[in-house]
């Protein structure tokens, strides 16, 4: 009997220790379109942010008319930061082919941004625990990212045009010679 009474604690101790899961639902919008996925990563305090330790969580779900949403009820409870992107070629990846700049949308918990690096700690943390928290993230393009995709794509066209107008003017020269 005093062994089954000694146990009680210690029962009642690890009972007490689990703490409950935190839900989260996250709604992306911003979506050129409807193709590809989209891609949510999220990371648990500043050291997965910062990208010290691994993600907590990574998902790709499908974008249907303009919007992706995302529900996880088994996080455990603390702070966290979420970074979604357009996944448009489905290759799991955030592109950035020219200078580390991304070439698909993105945007960040708590409706963070910056054009350079990321955004601070404070701003994107989203606090989990008892309570149900929902987060809208809308996906944006970096204006340096736009101007180098069109760069990339334009400056071609540009010499190409330049070109043909120059042949066509020489043409034209040695026509009336």
């Amino acid at each position: 009997m005093k062994q089954k009474l000694a146990l009680c604690p210690l029962i009642a101790a690890l009972g007490t220790g689990a703490a409950a899961a935190a839900e989260i639902d996250v709604t992306i919008t911003g979506f050129g379109d409807d193709t590809g996925l989209a891609r949510i990563v999220v990371m648990e305090g500043e050291a997965g942010y910062l990208g010290e330790i691994p993600v907590a969580r990574i998902a790709s779900v499908p974008i249907r008319a303009g919007r992706a949403e995302w529900q996880a009820d088994d996080l455990p409870p603390g702070r966290y930061a979420i970074i979604a992107h357009h996944d448009r070629d489905g290759d799991d990846a955030l592109n950035r082919p020219f200078l580390g700049l991304p070439q698909e949308p993105y945007g960040y918990s708590n409706g963070a941004w910056t054009s350079f690096g990321l955004p601070d700690w404070e701003e994107v943390a989203v606090d989990l625990g008892e309570a149900p928290v929902r987060q809208a993230i809308r996906l944006r393009m970096n204006a340096f990212a736009a101007v180098s995709q069109m760069a990339l794509v334009g400056l071609p066209a540009l010499v190409a045009l330049f070109g043909a107008l120059a042949l066509l003017r020489r043409l034209r020269r040695t026509a009336t010679i």
